[in-house]
């Protein structure tokens, strides 16, 4: 056996299991991983051309703010949302006003739709609780490369491409391979089928005092 066969299947082998689902909503749902190894890299791909490049990780620098994240997570019952439907809940949260009260816990996403108010962690993980599709991922990132802060949005699989659901900014879906590589640029990412880390987050320090906030854009927040 050749030394990047065995490499190919130690990092299959090594891939933590999907979370289980119940069977109807297994029927239901027709994205499923698979994992290549390239070098040290892990692509999960639904088997279409448009991927995320990410690896999978048993923790991160924002676990211990994210109690309202693995709660929403806990009670997700996923199932597969429409254009429609992700296009609906754009506008709803875009309208929310935004307010920060904790620069790194997101709101539990019944006082943020209570309050119709959030900052763009809030909104996002409201947004991600109310889309409650298998494929989305609640993601924590940079809007911009060069932001001093962190941002929060939505990755979801539609049709044969990844979308960017970020309703704290715009009123739209935007197709995650059309925005320029400066932009949104994703560290982490939460999802039902488990919680991932990115290539970004090389670079990116992951001590106590290198976490951003996650406030997003100073310039671009909504105070409605």
């Amino acid at each position: 056996m050749l030394l990047s066969d065995l490499r190919y299947l130690l990092g299959f082998l090594l891939l933590p299991p999907l979370a289980a689902q119940e069977p109807s909503a297994a029927s239901r749902t027709k994205v499923h991983f698979r994992a290549a190894m390239f070098g040290h890299d892990v692509l999960l791909r639904d088997g279409r051309s448009n991927s995320l490049e990410m690896q999978p990780t048993t923790s991160t620098p924002y676990d211990r703010y994210f109690g309202s994240v693995r709660a929403v997570l806990a009670t997700l019952e996923p199932e597969r949302a429409t254009m429609a439907q992700a296009c609906h809940l754009m506008k709803v949260g875009y309208r929310f006003r935004y307010i920060t009260r904790d620069p790194y816990r997101p709101d539990p996403p019944k006082l943020t739709e209570a309050q119709r108010a959030g900052d763009c962690k809030s909104k996002a993980l409201w947004l991600f609780d109310n889309l409650s599709d298998s494929s989305a991922l609640f993601v924590i990132g940079k809007a911009e490369k060069n932001s001093r802060t962190s941002h929060a949005w939505v990755y979801w699989r539609n049709g044969d491409r990844w979308w960017i659901l970020d309703c704290t900014d715009r009123i739209d879906p935007i197709a995650a391979d059309s925005v320029s590589p400066n932009r949104y640029i994703p560290h982490y990412s939460f999802g039902k089928s488990g919680t991932y880390r990115h290539a970004s987050t090389r670079t990116a320090s992951t001590s106590r005092a290198g976490i951003a906030a996650v406030v997003g854009p100073p310039d671009r927040r909504r105070t409605r």
